[in-house]
């Protein structure tokens, strides 16, 4: 069974053991899709932790 994080900058489903980029904060560790998500959760955690509806989902595309 994969255990699989969500991004919380775009939502997206992440494998951490993929070697997926990661940050800790307040003692939780997140993962990211991309450097991009990382850096953006970086500058500003709270923003992607308090709850919302929105995110930037679509503003980057990911090749799959």
């Amino acid at each position: 069974m994969v255990s699989t994080a969500k991004d919380p900058v775009c939502g997206m489903e992440v494998d951490p053991g993929a070697a997926a980029p990661s940050s800790e904060y307040k003692g939780q560790t997140y993962y990211f899709c991309c450097s991009g998500c990382k850096s953006s959760f970086d500058k500003h955690p709270e923003r992607y932790l308090a709850p919302q509806s929105s995110s930037h989902e679509g503003m980057h595309s990911h090749a799959m």
